[in-house]
């Protein structure tokens, strides 16, 4: 912003830049008063009112853009990659309307008939990047905008059989180390898919880094929040493992995370495990050992690299009953113990 200066009148004058003319001239819009905080306090008030009429005549993907591009350094790529997913792809009706003629009416209409095809979810992802955007480029605009209520998710836990059976189906298969990483250690697919040979120790995994797919390919970046930093035990018998799954570029399970999510899905459907076991349960399978091996959730969500005990409370609503009738069963062995040697 430009800044007053004192004129020999005593008065304060700024020349504010507001553009070029026809014939590329640069333009000026002079502002004078009597303090030098007033003429700023006009020039900048006239400033954002230029800058507001430019902008309403905006297409909403136009903004949606440049939002996406101003944050570009400081988002996930995989964050930036999905925000561009629904730049091109979602509510295209909406996105061709200028910002001067969005109302909370037009929005509302619009993700009502989105909603129709597509998840909840997928609909509040799309609802936060448009949201978020008039928030910078209509600060005027107050939305209550209705979306549908979030689908419950079920929450599956595998049992110790079925990681057996799945340990031997997945032998000399590259999988298996990413099934092994993600149901003994707690790692998510893009850190195993960045887990390097430097980083694995004879006692414990160093999680430093994870693999995602941003706009132009694979990106290999920070953990997404600082709790990500961490180090998993391992035994020695899992660091000769997976020492020995090392390729020659030192990953020691060479698959994008996409691609181990995608494999697993076929593996799933192909040996008939339920629809709700995605490869994201093994975490929960991990969270789900360690409760019942007594360990305090703040313990284990620093092991997971949560931020939070939500998904730690979620995984104990569902790991107890069920290991129940395993202790009820020892409650009636001591029972019966008791009156046999008694009577």
């Amino acid at each position: 912003m430009a800044t007053a200066k004192k004129l020999p009148s005593g008065s304060y004058r700024v020349n504010l830049y507001i553009g070029k003319d026809a014939n590329g001239k640069r333009k000026y819009k002079s502002f004078t008063a009597l303090t030098k905080k007033e003429a700023e306090y006009l020039a900048a008030q006239y400033n954002q009112i230029h800058i507001d009429v430019n902008r309403s005549e905006l297409l909403l993907s136009e903004a949606v853009e440049r939002y996406i591009k101003s944050k570009e350094n400081v988002l996930s790529p995989s964050t930036v990659r999905g925000y561009y997913a629904i730049l091109r792809n979602y509510l295209p009706g909406l996105m061709q309307t200028r910002l001067k003629e969005l109302n909370a009416e037009v929005i509302q209409e619009q993700f009502n008939v989105f909603a129709k095809d597509h998840s909840p979810k997928t609909c509040r992802n799309a609802y936060g990047l448009i949201s978020s955007t008039l928030k910078i480029n209509r600060p005027d605009l107050r939305l209550n905008i209705t979306l549908p209520q979030k689908q419950k998710r079920n929450i599956y836990i595998p049992s110790e059989d079925d990681i057996l059976k799945i340990s031997k189906l997945l032998d000399g298969s590259l999988m298996k180390t990413a099934f092994l990483l993600a149901c003994q250690c707690g790692l998510r697919a893009s850190e195993i898919s960045a887990l390097k040979k430097k980083c694995v120790y004879a006692d414990h995994i160093e999680i430093k880094e994870a693999r995602v797919v941003g706009i132009d390919g694979d990106v290999t970046k920070a953990p997404k929040s600082i709790s990500g930093y961490r180090n998993v035990p391992i035994s020695k018998s899992f660091f000769d493992f997976l020492i020995s799954s090392a390729d020659n570029d030192g990953y020691i399970c060479n698959m994008r995370a996409p691609v181990i999510s995608n494999s697993w899905t076929s593996f799933r459907r192909k040996n008939g495990f339920d629809e709700d076991f995605n490869f994201h349960a093994l975490r929960h399978y991990y969270a789900s050992k360690c409760l019942l091996l007594g360990m305090p959730q703040k313990y284990i969500a620093e092991l997971m690299g949560h931020s939070s005990l939500d998904m730690i409370e979620k995984v104990y609503q569902h790991t107890f009953p069920s290991a129940m009738e395993a202790y009820a069963e020892k409650i009636r062995e001591q029972i019966h113990f008791l009156l046999t040697e008694s009577l």
